[in-house]
């Protein structure tokens, strides 16, 4: 054994190893080269959806190269002149993953396949198929349509021998800087929603943006066309209701009126959707949903049947006019006021008038609040009147008709009346 056998085997990285294994700098000839995927388009280097190829092998969008040859006439690779007669469709087929590969031998394509195309019916398989099932065979028919081509037809897409096909930097419009600033590409700059399929109501939203409405219908909610007019026929009823306690308040100041009894914003709004004085009679269940609706579309804080305390978090309306264009600028975030959730220790009790007697229903408030609530709402909404009872099951259940359920949708949570 030598004595030095260990000399080479240093434990520090000497300037060669670093300079050529390791990150040091390198020169600019072992620099690896970018080469261009083969499902990529050649002049816009992304994915294509249309392909189409030329007789070397270069893939092209359709709905780019076509316009790049009206105005410059000459292959964006290559450089050589080019038309549009030259132009060869292709049919890239997919598996059930969305992966492009061979149809005949189901492999999936990659940056290591050999890729060839048939110019006659612009079908696209790996080599390997090509060789095996027709050079090989000397069968000279498509293996899917089973037309009749040659050697001189096959196309090659991608050759992973060949290491200098397909350098990005070698491309013709690379090197001259050729861009294409066609009609279509400008409008795809100043319009975002160009070329973009939609249809029906997304296409309707989308072109009020920006606009009247659109800032109108923001806000106010959003919804559709019926919620809309119910915000809008509430919002009148409380603008309304507030010019009619106005009026009330000066006759009472000029000696008018007697008393000094005030009345609550829902007596007004009830006033105004009837056409009658707040003196003459207290708001109905109805008026008062449309009231509390129009109270909130007005920026009123306190709802008239409920505590409103401030909260940990923000409205969000600066994120809101951030997002979207259709709101107004908010710069200052403010925080928002939630509704206390009461928990009431007492049963409730209802009767309901039947045609064979009353009805005395107990209420578990203390145990279930919210259907509670709901079943009052319900009550006072009338949604109960004329209803029909199909089955009655002593001590059990009381069932309603299937059609006259169909009639409960606007209620605030859909629930079956029953009685344990």
């Amino acid at each position: 054994m030598g004595k030095k056998q260990h000399s080479k085997d240093r434990m520090y990285l000497t300037k060669t190893e670093w300079a050529t294994e390791w990150g040091g700098a390198k020169s600019k000839e072992v620099v690896p080269f970018k080469r261009l995927p083969f499902y990529c388009c050649s002049l816009t280097f992304t994915p294509f959806e249309d392909p189409v190829c030329t007789p070397d092998g270069s893939v092209f969008d359709i709905i780019h190269i076509i316009p790049y040859i009206k105005k410059y006439g000459k292959h964006p690779v290559s450089g050589t002149e080019l038309k549009a007669e030259d132009l060869i469709s292709l049919t890239f087929h997919k598996n059930s993953e969305g992966e492009f590969h061979c149809p005949v031998l189901n492999k999936v394509f990659t940056e290591y396949t050999h890729i060839v195309a048939v110019k006659t019916s612009g079908n696209v398989f790996c080599y390997e198929a090509i060789k095996e099932l027709n050079i090989k065979t000397k069968n000279w028919k498509e293996l899917l349509t089973d037309e009749p081509f040659t050697r001189e037809d096959l196309i090659t897409i991608q050759n992973p021998n060949a290491l200098d096909t397909k350098v990005l930097v070698e491309f013709d419009h690379v090197k001259n800087s050729l861009t294409l600033d066609d009609e279509e590409l400008r409008k795809m700059s100043s319009d975002p929603t160009y070329n973009i399929n939609v249809k029906g109501d997304i296409k309707q939203m989308l072109l009020e943006l920006g606009t009247e409405k659109g800032k109108q219908t923001a806000l106010h909610g959003g919804g559709g066309d019926k919620a809309i007019k119910e915000r809008a026929a509430a919002l009148a009823a409380i603008l309304s209701a507030r010019s009619r306690i106005k009026e009330d308040s000066k006759s009472t100041k000029d000696g008018e009126g007697k008393g000094t009894q005030s009345y609550s914003i829902v007596d007004a709004a009830s006033a105004s959707v009837h056409g009658r004085s707040a003196a003459a009679a207290r708001a109905t269940s109805s008026d008062k949903t449309a009231a509390r609706i129009a109270m909130h579309m007005a920026g009123e804080r306190t709802p008239v049947n409920a505590k409103m305390v401030k909260s940990r978090y923000t409205s969000g309306a600066a994120s809101r006019s951030f997002t979207s264009t259709s709101y107004d600028p908010v710069t200052k975030n403010e925080f928002e006021y939630v509704k206390v959730e009461r928990n009431p220790k007492k049963k409730g009790y209802v009767q309901i008038h039947t045609t064979h007697g009353d009805l005395n229903i107990e209420l578990h408030c203390d145990l279930a609040p919210r259907a509670c609530e709901n079943f009052i709402t319900l009550c006072e909404r009338g949604y109960y009147n004329g209803v029909a009872f199909h089955r009655s099951i002593r001590v059990v259940i009381l069932l309603v008709l299937e059609e006259e359920v169909s009639l409960f949708g606007d209620s605030l949570l859909r629930m079956s009346c029953t009685q344990n």
